[in-house]
């Protein structure tokens, strides 16, 4: 059974990791398992601290998943803050 903090935790990784998709030079191999892998280290991360519906918490729950994949390092992009309301990120260069 999946909870609301799970759902939502899912949403957030999902969002993060297509923005990182969208770069023009994506730090992560576009196949299945690179994508999957990326969304659980960042709901890892964020049901660490859910629930929560500070933006700032999340956003460094996120970049924490991020970096257990060595993302950052490969391109610079972080996440500055996630809408706790839907679920949707906005990105900066690193």
């Amino acid at each position: 059974m999946t909870t609301v903090a799970q759902q939502a935790a899912k949403i957030i990784a999902e969002n993060v990791v297509s923005a990182l998709m969208r770069d023009q030079g994506p730090p992560l191999r576009n196949t299945a398992m690179s994508r999957d892998a990326a969304v659980t280290a960042i709901m890892v991360e964020l049901l660490r601290i859910m629930p929560t519906e500070d933006s700032n918490q999340l956003a460094d729950a996120c970049n924490r998943g991020l970096n257990e994949l060595a993302v950052r390092g490969m391109l610079g992009l972080r996440v500055e803050a996630v809408d706790p309301d839907d679920g949707s990120v906005t990105m900066r260069q690193g």
